[in-house]
């Protein structure tokens, strides 16, 4: 095999696939990168057993073949390269790699113990935008848990249900949920790691257009006109997470999301781990305090539209800047029915954030 790559491009699409290798495993062969150069496309792709990537390299091939190379090794030589050509050939088992007067050799892995992608037979889909879809998944998935103890809390549960597909993640003291258009109106529901999902999602989002997704059997695949991959899907049925969002909030506040999340950002100098923020309602004002006693503490004051009954409501602050982070709103809405309810925030059409209040702190 030899071929003959833009070094941004090749950088580009060896880093998109090798985001999904596994940090550990025993089959060593999963830690290459599957690279195909035939007389009409040429691939980089990979997998882990619960997820696989592949994309197209756009490329001069001189030798068509097929080799596995290390997949993180290569990614990180091809993003460290200087512009330009880059020549990438197979000789007497290794990978040799040429910029200019650079030269680099790998050892390549059995190509043969390298295992094949799940049939797609049979899949149901349907097509989402790009974008929207990607900046969905990033919103939500800020809501999702960060370990895998309850595997299917840290996963985006996607519910797909007339014209458009809801995505939800929880990790039982947040809510994300997001809605994006389908172009054709299916019936199914997903639930799939959201880090995956997330790197994933955004090498399609790149591309702009649209990317199809469908379910086949316990898979889930994404693809376009240049990429495609699958996720193997978490055990379900998704908790009834709609039980969370409060049906009645009387208590709503407007505020200038960016000046809010700076406020926050400072506090949480003095608000570190698990000390909560919280914030004083009034009229026209927020105070936000942070820390109290003989401890460092800090407060500052917001301009805000309030309406209903004043109110003091405390969060632990890096759930709270995730959420106020979450958005891409200029201003931001809080509802509450209370102190110790579940805050709604909102401030784009399509998402909202549910997020648990803590005991406010004895001062």
């Amino acid at each position: 095999m030899k071929l003959v790559a833009d070094q941004q491009q090749l950088a580009a699409a060896v880093g998109w696939v090798a985001k999904g290798l596994p940090q550990r495993t025993s089959t060593p062969v999963l830690l290459g990168l599957l690279l195909t150069a035939g007389a009409t496309r040429t691939t980089v792709a990979a997998t882990d057993h619960a997820m696989a990537a592949e994309v197209g390299l756009d490329c001069q091939v001189d030798a068509e073949g097929t080799c596995l190379v290390p997949g993180r090794m290569l990614a990180e030589i091809a993003k460290l390269l200087p512009p330009g050509p880059v020549t990438l050939s197979t000789v007497d088992n290794r990978c040799v790699i040429r910029s200019r007067d650079a030269v680099y050799s790998l050892p390549l892995l059995p190509v043969a113990d390298y295992p094949e992608n799940p049939s797609t037979e049979g899949e149901t889909g349907t097509a989402v935008d790009a974008v929207e879809f990607a900046v969905a998944v990033q919103q939500v998935g800020v809501s999702a848990a960060r370990d895998d103890v309850v595997p299917a809390l840290s996963g985006i549960n996607l519910s797909f249900s007339g014209g458009a597909v809801e995505l939800a993640a929880t990790d039982r003291y947040r809510l994300g949920i997001a809605q994006v258009p389908v172009s054709e109106p299916v019936e199914f529901e997903a639930l799939v790691p959201a880090r995956t999902l997330a790197e994933l999602s955004r090498g399609f989002a790149a591309d702009g257009g649209q990317v199809q997704l469908s379910l086949s059997e316990e898979t889930l695949l994404l693809r376009n006109h240049d990429r495609s991959a699958w996720v193997r899907t978490l055990s379900g049925p998704y908790l009834p997470y709609r039980r969370i969002v409060p049906d009645d909030t009387p208590i709503t506040t407007t505020v200038d999301r960016i000046a809010l999340r700076d406020v926050v950002k400072r506090l949480s100098v003095v608000a570190d781990g698990m000390t909560p923020i919280w914030l004083e309602y009034g009229e026209r004002s927020v105070r936000v305090h942070a820390g109290s006693g003989d401890d460092a503490a800090g407060a500052e004051t917001v301009p805000i539209t309030h309406e209903g009954d004043p109110l003091t409501v405390a969060f632990t602050a890096q759930l709270l800047l995730d959420a106020i982070n979450s958005f891409g709103s200029e201003q931001l809405t809080m509802s509450y029915t209370g102190g110790r309810k579940p805050a709604v925030l909102t401030g784009e059409q399509n998402y909202l954030h549910v997020i648990t209040p803590r005991l406010l702190p004895q001062t």
